[in-house]
């Protein structure tokens, strides 16, 4: 299992994009890309495209979760963006799609 990542940015607004599975062997790298991207300047909004998302386990959700309460507490709006369909399902499961997930409209 891997976990890549692209980062774009564009003003106040940067797009953090995983590829791979988000599981216990690749959290660490996740929780790293976002922490440095809360703590960066001028930053308002990030998003997490899942679109390349092939696997989401709960220590993958505790990450998001904890990167969304650090991204709040910074003044900062952090919301997953075009989940797969089995992220989406995870984060249903687990009643957290009202909560991380960005509608497409937004």
């Amino acid at each position: 299992m891997s976990l890549e990542y692209r980062i774009e940015r564009d003003g106040d607004r940067v797009t953090v994009i995983p590829e791979g599975d988000i599981s216990l062997e690749t959290v660490d790298v996740l929780r790293e890309v976002l922490r440095s991207t809360v703590d960066s300047q001028n930053v308002a909004f990030i998003d997490v495209d899942m679109h390349a998302v092939t696997f989401l386990d709960s220590s993958g959700i505790g990450v998001l979760i904890a990167a969304q309460r650090l991204a709040t507490n910074r003044g900062c709006t952090l919301m997953l963006r075009e989940p797969t369909p089995m992220v989406r399902m995870v984060l249903e499961i687990a009643h957290l799609d009202g909560l991380l997930l960005q509608d497409a409209s937004a």
